[in-house]
Parts: structure tokens; C-alpha cells; sequence
């Protein structure tokens, strides 16, 4: 996946930081899915994730024109579910985000 290629901001950012539990009973699927799935959603301009399997804690951004688009993302159908799922096999613990960038630099430019 790389780094994402996001547009001049300002645009928005949902970062979601996990404590996993020891299941991957289908997270990776999921996972797989979910990305799939937010690249069709209106406003949804690219993600990048990390995951520390040692720690198994990770961190996934997902980078949006603007808060409504975020919001619908959070309603959508297979969203819930995942995020149910999350709460039910695969998270101890998380955190979100949601955030304006005002400004990115590159390097190299």
C-alpha cells in the first residue's frame, strides 16, 4: 500500500489505534475488505496502516475530503459490522481520531 497520495489540504484524517486480542479469526479478510470497501466511499482519498505483531497493537489512517464523508463511512452497513466484529474478536482496546490537516510536506518533494 505504501504511503498515501493524499491531495493539498486541507482534507481530513480518522486514525484508529488498536490493543488487538489474540484472535485473527478473519480480521485480515476483513481487513482486506474494509479497505476494498472505503476506496468506492464517497470523499475517500487513500489509507495507510501499520501493525506491530509483536505489540499486536496497530494504527490505521484513513485520509477524507471532508467530516461528512467520515460520517458516512462510520454508518455504512459492512462498516458496522466490522466495527461490531472488532469489538467482539479481535480488539482488547482503541482509540479514534478524526482530524483536519492543515498542512503535509513530502520528502523527497
Amino acid at each position: 500500500m505504501g504511503i498515501a497520495q493524499t491531495p493539498v489540504p486541507p482534507y481530513y484524517v480518522a486514525v484508529i489505534t488498536v490493543e488487538r486480542t489474540a484472535s485473527d479469526d478473519g480480521y485480515l479478510e476483513m481487513a482486506d475488505a474494509m479497505y476494498e470497501l472505503a476506496k468506492a466511499q464517497r470523499g475517500f482519498l487513500g489509507m495507510e496502516w501499520v501493525y506491530d505483531a509483536a505489540q499486536r497493537a496497530g494504527i490505521t489512517s484513513s485520509y477524507w475530503t471532508d467530516p461528512e464523508a467520515i460520517a458516512a463511512w462510520k454508518q455504512q452497513a459492512d462498516h458496522l459490522l466490522a466495527q461490531r466484529l472488532g469489538q467482539e474478536r479481535w480488539y482488547r482496546a482503541y482509540t479514534v481520531r478524526i482530524a483536519r490537516v492543515e498542512r503535509d510536506y513530502h520528502w523527497p518533494t
